[in-house]
């Protein structure tokens, strides 16, 4: 398990945002994987809703597996390796849309798991010497530029 950022000694030698930032990094990444199961769960069900059927769902969940990376990897980074990150990972928005997942569908996936990693990131703020709101502030500023730039600039 990762040592709060307090009792590392990067306190005062980071800037606040990176540190927020490797704190956001530390709580989600252990649990990356149970939030992406939770909305597979509830994808099976959308799916099923909208008449997708479950091999869209299963493809949708290899697809998102192998999205993971790069997402804990943007969490952490500064905003130039961020948009560097998303912008040479646009192909995962087009491989859902090519495996029949609209993007209708995968912005709302997106905004529920986003929902989802804001609890965690809530519950485990304070033992890394942050309060709730300024991580839920920084998760939220994350998924605007992740959405942005997967959904709203054209593909290079």
């Amino acid at each position: 398990m990762h040592e709060p950022l307090r009792e590392t000694g990067l306190v005062m030698a980071t800037p606040r945002s990176a540190r927020r930032r490797a704190a956001l990094s530390a709580i989600l990444s252990p649990r990356a994987e149970p939030i992406l199961e939770r909305v597979v769960a509830d994808t099976l069900r959308a799916t099923d809703f909208v008449g997708l059927g479950r091999a869209v769902a299963q493809r949708y969940t290899v697809v998102s597996r192998a999205c993971l990376p790069l997402c804990l990897a943007a969490l952490a980074a500064p905003d130039p390796e961020r948009t560097r990150l998303f912008d040479e990972n646009q192909h995962f928005v087009k491989d859902l849309v090519d495996i029949g997942v609209p993007r209708f569908v995968q912005r709302s996936l997106i905004t529920l798991g986003f929902h989802i990693a804001n609890g965690f990131a809530r519950d485990g703020a304070q033992p890394q010497g942050f309060d709730p709101d300024e991580l839920e502030d920084e998760l939220r500023v994350f998924q605007r530029a992740f959405e942005a730039r997967l959904f709203f600039v054209p593909s290079r």
